[in-house]
């Protein structure tokens, strides 16, 4: 018998907040993530229920891990987030980069 290998499908994003992303208003994407996200610079619909917010994926070049090491940090704009809230996000089926967002405190 052979051995069938099955992809997982990514179906959320989950992020909690740092104080540092509450702070400055960001959302930090992770770089092993980023393909669930739309290409940066692309648009974004982020579907909170209550409220809709449009964004990009940006990017910022850093060199925190020294100077011999330069690479970017990826993030979504948003403000009014606390130090320990719990995003997740999904994907709106049918509709490409649009976002289900839940926010928990």
């Amino acid at each position: 018998m052979r051995k069938v290998e099955t992809m997982k499908t990514t179906l959320s994003y989950r992020r909690r907040i740092s104080t540092q992303e509450a702070r400055e208003g960001y959302i930090f994407v992770l770089k092993n993530r980023l393909s669930f996200f739309p290409h940066p610079g692309k648009p974004l619909i982020l579907d909170g229920g209550t409220q809709k917010r449009t964004g990009t994926v940006e990017s910022y070049a850093c060199t925190c891990q020294g100077p011999d090491l330069p690479h970017d940090h990826f993030f979504i704009r948003w403000s009014g987030l606390r130090r320990g809230d719990l995003l997740v996000f999904r994907k709106v089926e049918g509709k490409e980069g649009s976002y289900h967002v839940e926010v928990s405190h």
